[in-house]
């Protein structure tokens, strides 16, 4: 595939308050990020993990592989991390696919990952949030997701229901969030 100039990634905004008191930053997973290789290896870990607990096939290699496809030059795809110095609290991520066959390409939030121990503080909402504003500021116009368990959550933000559908051999409610 021929390599095209594309426009570099517009930075999220570096600070962002979830809890009192705790100061975080989030922003895009780049080559140049200080700590690369042990921010991949804990957000491929959670990610493995999560596919096990669901019955799901997965290998930290693959894990790792597909995160490591997002540092690019394009925008998209990407990996937004919420850290606190060198440690990683979170992460999303934004990629396209076809949902179906023969059907157009979306931008879809996917991966959303908070660890056990911090969840209900708002952090997972900061990284979707940050995601949304990411997609937006990259001229995109709608976000989709899926969720088999979690539609409340999304609900709440502002994700309007879009459909069902089966994947990996899960039912699944699709969502979509305008930007």
């Amino acid at each position: 595939m021929a390599e095209t100039a594309s426009p570099q990634p517009t930075a999220c905004p570096p600070q962002t308050t979830v809890a009192a008191g705790t100061s975080l930053v989030i922003e895009p997973l780049m080559p140049s990020t200080a700590g690369l290789s042990g921010f991949i290896d804990t957000i491929a870990h959670w990610h493995h993990e999560h596919c096990l607990a669901r019955g799901l096939k997965s290998s930290l290699d693959r894990r790792a592989e597909q995160l490591h496809r997002h540092l690019t030059r394009e925008a998209i795809p990407v990996t937004l991390i919420a850290r606190k110095g060198s440690e990683v609290l979170g992460s999303v991520s934004l990629v396209r696919y076809q949902a179906s066959a023969g059907g157009a390409q979306r931008l879809w939030l996917s991966n959303l990952y908070v660890p056990e121990v911090l969840r209900g503080q708002g952090l997972g909402s900061v990284l979707v949030d940050k995601a949304c504003r990411y997609a937006h500021e990259q001229g995109e116009t709608e976000l989709w997701l899926f969720t088999d368990n979690q539609q409340g959550f999304y609900q709440k933000r502002g994700w309007q229901p879009g459909g069902e559908a089966r994947v990996s051999q899960s039912d699944v409610d699709i969502f979509v969030r305008r930007l």
